[in-house]
């Protein structure tokens, strides 16, 4: 053989030599973090821990939605009576003589959205208030008034 040849073997051999090498050394690695990974599931320590944390998020998500669930029921049960109801509006906008025809609050906003332009900013809890010759809707909670449609009768 020529010297060049027994270079290249000797190269080679070292180039497997570190590569079993490297393979032992990433083998005890896999194998020891698998037994520790192992060992901390099944630890009695882990599973208590485990199962504190779930019933925990169990218990705050039915907890979040009651709060959730609760406060949007107040909020949409608002009821005021028809004169507070007249005596805020009027301070908004002049209103007519005499009592108004009706005094309604909005249940289904969609409903009345299909029926008429009118009701297009409409949302359920707003008050509409109704005379002979005009037609205020009354958001109650922003103290505003959505529109107001004056008639000829």
């Amino acid at each position: 053989m020529n010297m060049s040849t027994r270079m290249q073997n000797k190269t080679s051999m070292k180039k497997t030599v570190k590569h079993n090498s490297m393979s032992r050394i990433a083998r005890t690695t896999k194998r020891y973090g698998k037994r520790t990974l192992r060992e901390i599931l099944l630890s009695k320590t882990f599973s208590t821990t485990f199962k504190i944390v779930i019933g925990l998020m169990i218990t705050g998500s039915a907890l979040y939605g009651a709060y959730a669930f609760i406060g949007n029921t107040f909020a949409n049960d608002v009821v005021v009576s028809k004169s507070e109801i007249l005596v805020r509006v009027g301070k908004l906008t002049e209103l007519p003589k005499g009592d108004a025809e009706a005094v309604v609050r909005v249940q289904d906003a969609s409903a009345l959205k299909k029926q008429n332009d009118f009701y297009l900013n409409v949302k359920e809890g707003d008050y509409i208030v109704i005379y002979p010759n005009l037609a205020i809707i009354y958001d109650l909670r922003n103290d505003t008034i959505v529109a107001l449609k004056r008639t000829e009768r």
